[in-house]
Order: C-alpha cells, then sequence, then structure tokens
C-alpha cells in the first residue's frame, strides 16, 4: 500500500491547533519564543509585503505577479533552502526553483468572492529537524499558508478589476472613434479625453491639444464655445444628467448642438461624460415647420374671414369681385418670400397693397422701406441704396445706411420700377442676387436680407422689348404679379370708398353724407386718376360744396350740391355719355358694353329704351 503521506508529518499539540478568538480569549498563554521567532516574524512580513508590491508595478500581467510571488514564498520558511512552493490558479501553474511534491507539503485554498479558484502549497525537499519547543513549526507555516493565500486572492481580486476597467476603457475607445457624436471626458475640471467627432465640432487639431486643458480656459479650437458648452456645468457640482441646446455661429451660418453632460465615476473619483450632437439640420427643418405653421395661420386667420369682412383688406376697401380677386392674391403672395409686381393705373392702390402683403407676411414687424425709383438720380445711386462710410466723400462725416440696410429683415417696396436706368438695374440685380453690395467707401461686401416687391404702372415687357429693362432683371423682380383693376372697372366699390373718406374728412370738415344725386354722379364719372382723383375730388366736395372734376370730358362736368331741377337731367346726359362711350369701346356688343359700364345687361337695354 502507498504510505499516507499525513502519517509522517509531526502534528502539533491539541491545545496549539485551537481556533483563536478576535482577542486570542479562551487559549492557553503562547509559550515563550524561540530566540530565532524575531527573524521569523520580519520573514512572513516581507513575503507578505513583497507580494502586495508586486500589484503596484504598472502594465504587468497576473502571470508576472504569480511567478514571483511563488518565489518569495520558500524564503518566508524556517527552512527556505529545503523549501519550495506552487501556486495553481486560472487553470495555470507557476513553481519555484528546484520545485517537487514530497510527503512534507502543507496547502491553502485561494478563494475569490467566497469561489475557490486556486490553491498555493509549500513542501520540504527533505524532511525538516523535529521541533520539541512550543508551537510546531508547521503550525506557524499554516498561518503563514493561509495568509499568503489571502494575500494573493486581494491581488487577483485588483488585477482582474484592474484588467477589467483597461478592457472597457479600450472598448469605448474604440466605440467612441467611430460613432459620429462628439464626446469628452473631463475630471477635475480638466479634459482627459475627446473622440474625433468632438475635435471636428470645435476645430481641435489633435487631442494632444486639449488633453488636460481646463474645460473653462480651453487651450485649442473654438475656446470660446467649449467654455460656454461648460459654463454651468463642472465634475463637482453636477449630480445629475444636463441637457441644452447651443448655437454656433461661424461665417454668418448658424449651426445647433445638443449636448449632454452626465456625472460618472471614472478611476474611483467623480467625472463628467458630455456628448455633443449636430442638430443643425433637425432644428432648421423645426424653424421651417413653424414659421409655416405661423404663415399658414396667419392665411388662414384671413381667408376664414367673413364676407361682411372681406370688403377690405388693410387699408384696401373694395367688395367686387375683381378687389376678392386680388385679395386673394395679396394673401398667397404674403405666406411666401418671393418677389411681387404689383401692376395698375396711377392713383389705384399699388403701395397699399404692397403694404398689406408686408403686413400679412412674417416680415410684419420689421421695417417696410417705400422708394420712388422716378426720384432718384443715377449718380446718386450706389449712395442711395447701398449707403456709404464715414469720409467716402466729402461732407460724410459718419456712416450711413442705404435702403437696402434699412430694409433688413423686413420689405423693400420699389415704387415705379420702370424709371430705373440699366446700369442701375445691373447694380441692384447683384445685390438682390445675395452676392451682396458694397457701401460707398467701403472695403467689404454687406449682405440683407429683404423681401422685394415692386410696382409699375407701364408694362414691363414693353420696357424689355424696347431696350429699356433687362430681361434677366424683368424676371427676377415678378415671380408673382398683382393686377390692380382701375376704380372705373370696379364702381360698385364707389360708394364704399366714399363713405370711407367722408368719415376720414369730417375731422376737419362739417359733411356727413353725400347726397344721393351727387353720389350718382361720382359713380358715373370715368375716373383717370382712380382712387386718388376719388379723395381730391370728396375733398374739394367737402371744401367748396360742388363736384368738381379736374380732367372732365364729354362724361363729367360740374355738379353742384345744392343744384335742383337741373341736376337730374345733367344726370341723364352724363348717363347716355357714358353708355355711348362704353358701346364704342365694345363695337357695338350690348353685353360687353355692359361690363365695363358696371351694370347688367337688362340694366343697359332698360336705359337704351328710355332714351
Amino acid at each position: 500500500m502507498k504510505p499516507d503521506p499525513k502519517e509522517d508529518i509531526p502534528m502539533p499539540h491539541p491545545e496549539a491547533r485551537k481556533p483563536a478568538g478576535p482577542d486570542g480569549a479562551g487559549l492557553p498563554a503562547p509559550p515563550t519564543p524561540a530566540p530565532n521567532a524575531l527573524a521569523e516574524r520580519i520573514k512572513e512580513l516581507n513575503c507578505l509585503y513583497g507580494i502586495s508590491n508586486l500589484f503596484e508595478n504598472q502594465g504587468v500581467s497576473l502571470s508576472w505577479i504569480m511567478q514571483r510571488a511563488v518565489e518569495l514564498v520558500p524564503a518566508a520558511w524556517q527552512y527556505p533552502k529545503n523549501a519550495c512552493a506552487r501556486i495553481r490558479i486560472d487553470g495555470r501553474e507557476y513553481t519555484s526553483k528546484r520545485f517537487q511534491q514530497t510527503r512534507w507539503r502543507q496547502s491553502a485554498v485561494i478563494e475569490l468572492n467566497g469561489d475557490p479558484v486556486g490553491e498555493v502549497e509549500v513542501c520540504y525537499i527533505d524532511a525538516p529537524p523535529a521541533c520539541c519547543q512550543g508551537p510546531t513549526f508547521l503550525d506557524e507555516e499554516a498561518r503563514l499558508l493561509k495568509a499568503v493565500a489571502e494575500r494573493l486572492s486581494k491581488v487577483l481580486w485588483l488585477k482582474r478589476a484592474e484588467d477589467a476597467l483597461k478592457e472597457s476603457e479600450e472598448r469605448y475607445r474604440v466605440l467612441t472613434e467611430q460613432v459620429e457624436e462628439g464626446v469628452a471626458l473631463v475630471q477635475d475640471s480638466r479634459f482627459r479625453y475627446v473622440n474625433p467627432a468632438f475635435r471636428r465640432i470645435f476645430h481641435v487639431h489633435s487631442a494632444s491639444d486639449i488633453d488636460g486643458g481646463r474645460v473653462h480656459a480651453p487651450p485649442a479650437g473654438e475656446a470660446d464655445e467649449i467654455a460656454c458648452v461648460y459654463s454651468a456645468v463642472t465634475d463637482e457640482i453636477i449630480t445629475a444628467k444636463v441637457e441644452a441646446i447651443h448655437p454656433l455661429t461661424r461665417s454668418n451660418k448658424t449651426s445647433w448642438i445638443q449636448v449632454s453632460h452626465s456625472p460618472i465615476t471614472f478611476k474611483g473619483r467623480p467625472a463628467l461624460l458630455s456628448t455633443f450632437k449636430d442638430i443643425t439640420e433637425i432644428k432648421e427643418q423645426q424653424m421651417a415647420a413653424q414659421r409655416m405653421a405661423d404663415q399658414l395661420h396667419d392665411e388662414n386667420r384671413a381667408l376664414r374671414s367673413s364676407l361682411k369682412e372681406r370688403y377690405r383688406l388693410g387699408e384696401i376697401i373694395g367688395r367686387s369681385p375683381a378687389m376678392q380677386e386680388v385679395y386673394e392674391r395679396i394673401l398667397k403672395a404674403a405666406a411666401t418670400d418671393a418677389a411681387v409686381a404689383i401692376f395698375g393705373e396711377s392713383g389705384s392702390g399699388k403701395e397699399l397693397v404692397a403694404r398689406a402683403i408686408h403686413d400679412h407676411s412674417p416680415r410684419k414687424n420689421k421695417p417696410f422701406v417705400a422708394v420712388n425709383c422716378g426720384a432718384v438720380q443715377e449718380t446718386l445711386f450706389e449712395r442711395e441704396f447701398f449707403g456709404h462710410r464715414k469720409g467716402a466723400f466729402s461732407g460724410a462725416h459718419a456712416d450711413a445706411p442705404g435702403y437696402l440696410d434699412m430694409a433688413d429683415g423686413g420689405t423693400l417696396f420699389l415704387d415705379e420700377i420702370s424709371e430705373l436706368t440699366l446700369n442701375m438695374q445691373a447694380k441692384l440685380l447683384r445685390a438682390i442676387e445675395g452676392n451682396g453690395y458694397r457701401p460707398v467707401g467701403a472695403t467689404a461686401c454687406a449682405t440683407s436680407n429683404f423681401r422685394m416687391i415692386t410696382a409699375s404702372n407701364a408694362a414691363l415687357d414693353e420696357k424689355v422689348r424696347d431696350g429699356k429693362m433687362r430681361s434677366d432683371f424683368f424676371y427676377r423682380v415678378q415671380v408673382i404679379q398683382i393686377q390692380i383693376p382701375p376704380l372705373r372697372y370696379r364702381k360698385e366699390d364707389i360708394p364704399l370708398l366714399v363713405e370711407h373718406f367722408i368719415h376720414e374728412i369730417r375731422s376737419f370738415s362739417d359733411i356727413t353724407r353725400v347726397p344721393g344725386s351727387a353720389l350718382d354722379i361720382l359713380t358715373d364719372y370715368h375716373w383717370p386718376g382712380n382712387v386718388r382723383e376719388l379723395r381730391n375730388v370728396l375733398q374739394r366736395y367737402a371744401t367748396l360744396g360742388s363736384l368738381e372734376f379736374l380732367s372732365p370730358g364729354p362724361e363729367a362736368g360740374t355738379a353742384s350740391a345744392s343744384e335742383g331741377c337741373h341736376l337730374r337731367e345733367a344726370v341723364r346726359n352724363l348717363e347716355q355719355s357714358l353708355i355711348s362711350k362704353a358701346l364704342r369701346q365694345a363695337g357695338g356688343n350690348r353685353t360687353q358694353a355692359a361690363k365695363l359700364l358696371g351694370i347688367s345687361r337688362r340694366a343697359l337695354f332698360r336705359k337704351l329704351s328710355s332714351a
């Protein structure tokens, strides 16, 4: 039979094997230590201290630590030259020099989180001398071996934790190198790591330019913008996740980033993990959607107005079908930012239409700048439209804005645009196409965000054919066209206009109404000066007491407010004159003549039969 190794190992005295309590209570007094006991204790401490120190070496592997630990163990035993050791852990084995397993061995289990993961054992190559005084040597070694196992268990736990942390950091670093979002790790208010996306967002050339730099005074990149996103947070005061959206303005263009700051623990200490996501496209879509919603709201509110309210739009008066069509065009034009061209005879209210477009557009809270192009001299065009800088010419004592500067964010209304020369058109075209303009005396170009509305009482296509207007300018200024009908084509609006102007005139006149006979004359008149002439006629009527027309023809004369029996005859003559003129213009077509007169075909037949 194979001999049992335990039979040859001297066993300790029964009293010596009693477990010790926390304070040694219940144990017999230890015997007087041997003379070399102090030296033995020093060897034990050196062994344990040496094992702990192995972990302090940076970047070493667990195998390196275990191999050197197993070489430290034999030196702590009473007969070191006769001792050898072995550590088995994680399926690997580490041995000291001359290791061989003998019958004189002791072992201890290495545990991790309560589970056995390995073993440490010490063997004497030859039988140790018998020890007769005090506790046996093997009993002291058993305690030391247990302490060594516990120390190795702690080293194993720390090394695994360190390796897990390094592996986690490496995985996280690989991940952050690939993502589109910017990532920054901050500890002690200093940057410890930034990924490539962060460097792109804030124009940092390399990670070394910013690593270790303070977040509130960055050493590289867009320092002011970086400091701004960290202005209210640090890794010392933040206790919960903080999110915000920051605008970044560069080269007159605004971009948006979503910033998220999260408190974390890094290497056992508080830190701040920040992510930065470019949401410019999403933000612009949101703002565009909001602008569209506002525009639709304004347009719908106007379109939902009752028929009673649709007799006017802004300062424009009229409920005729022709004016209802103008109102629809105004509201649709106001919902866009396209250039609008308004056509109509002098005095028909082109500027009122332009103001109505402005007042119903998203630019309604910005300036409305009206310019009479016929009054602008060509030599002063750039100075008037583009402005000038101090010292640009004699008398330029300060910077002065031009029409384009004054209309920034709002609407620029160019009345009688056909009066601009070809040279003036070329200069203005460059500015309105977004290429900017240069104020007189300036070295840099300026830009202005304005919406352009033009007006003309002449057909612009004829100006192009005659070579008085550039074709590219012609197409640029009239994306949307609005034609205002002359007053003679919407005579059903005259009573409304008369009532409106009389209400205004009351402030300086006693007149409160216009008699029906006078209103008939006003309705029958052909109004070459349109609404402006009507207002002037009513002002003279309020002052003089009689209707006087400045451009009388066969259709009109002079009528007094106090005329009696002659008035009916005058009205009848005027009516017949107008009917004759309408028939001539319509080529004898009575239906067309009735339309020109603003009456029904049946009413025209009735008037002709009574003549």
